[in-house]
């Protein structure tokens, strides 16, 4: 085998290896992952236990979940988990499944502490193979309403020698303002930003402008009914440009409403400075092709000009010969 030989062969085989490490290598970056919270769909009540679970998800087979877990601690209180370690509103969370799967559920027992809202996000996130590479690192956060349909009033009756106390149980009311009582949300409030239209329980689609400076924005929605069930879906953190984010209530008979408030948070920097720039490009090439068509138009009236000249002159040209055929033939037959 000639040396030329040999030197082609080494060539072509390093053509081929690229090739099929390119296709590989797009595989890898496509890989994902994903991370869903599933809390209680009705409230909670105070020094009841309750279970929030999550579930990691991935398109292709999980090794390993690592995470942090953050909760409001004056609201509720880790209680236990299989899988995660910590307290005073910060769990460390180590998961992994118990047969090869591209799926992860993990489950976390909390207790209400008092009254109010529980946001509970998962910080810090990542996704590994059984081969320990990176699959993902997502974000999710849900919320958790801990409060009572019971409310305690005490009254006092004195009599001559005792004091009696009376417990009575008050039921909440919709409000008679013509917002249905379940199924819609009867609030909705963002961190930063504001809401644009003002918001209205029958307005679902909504837009919020915030600084780049702003790189997370959280969003909270307040149901007609406790019984009512509230998901949301996107993440708190935005990216330049849009951002979507939906809030679904959905009530005892299953009937569903989405809420959709889409993010917008402005380019800065070098960002800005790009989109200046295309801009820019943009105006001049548009004045560049303003300027071309309008040399062409005045090329083209030149050009008519004189093909109208160019006619009339071939005209005339006509008319002429035409005169001095006729004339020569007459001058032929006179002779004669």
């Amino acid at each position: 085998m000639t040396t030329k030989t040999k030197l082609v062969k080494r060539i072509f085989s390093s053509l081929l290896t690229a090739a099929l490490a390119v296709p590989m290598t797009a595989l890898t970056a496509h890989a994902t992952g994903e991370a869903f919270f599933y809390p209680p769909k009705n409230p909670v009540m105070t020094d009841q236990q309750f279970e929030v679970s999550v579930t990691f998800s991935a398109d292709s087979e999980i090794g390993s979940v690592q995470a942090n877990i953050a909760y409001d601690d004056s609201v509720i209180e880790f209680v236990s988990s299989d899988n995660a370690s910590g307290g005073g509103g910060v769990l460390t969370v180590n998961g992994f499944p118990d047969t090869p799967s591209s799926e992860v559920d993990l489950s976390f027992t909390f207790k209400g502490l008092s009254a109010g809202n529980a946001n509970i996000s998962l910080q810090s996130c990542q996704i590994y193979s059984p081969d320990s590479e990176l699959i993902g690192s997502p974000t999710a956060y849900c919320i958790v309403t801990v409060g009572s349909d019971k409310v305690e009033t005490q009254t006092e009756t004195e009599t001559t020698t005792t004091t009696k106390k009376v417990t009575t149980t008050t039921t909440k009311i919709a409000p008679s303002n013509g917002i249905p009582d379940k199924g819609v949300l009867t609030a909705l409030t963002v961190d930063n930003g504001e809401l644009s239209p003002a918001f209205a329980y029958n307005v679902y689609n909504y837009t919020v402008n915030v600084d780049n400076s702003v790189t997370n924005v959280e969003l909270e929605g307040t149901t007609a009914s406790p019984s009512d069930y509230i998901w949301y879906t996107g993440t708190s953190e935005c990216q330049v440009g849009e951002n979507v984010r939906t809030i679904t209530v959905t009530d005892v008979d299953g009937n569903a409403t989405t809420y959709t408030v889409t993010i917008i948070r402005a380019a800065g920097g070098d960002e800005q400075q790009t989109r200046t720039a295309q801009k820019k490009d943009s105006s001049d090439t548009s004045s560049a092709v303003s300027k071309n068509a309008n040399v062409m138009d005045q090329y083209k009236k030149m050009l008519n000009t004189a093909l109208a000249i160019v006619l009339i002159v071939l005209v005339i040209a006509l008319v002429v010969i035409i005169i001095w055929i006729r004339g020569k033939i007459k001058g032929g037959k006179k002779d004669k």
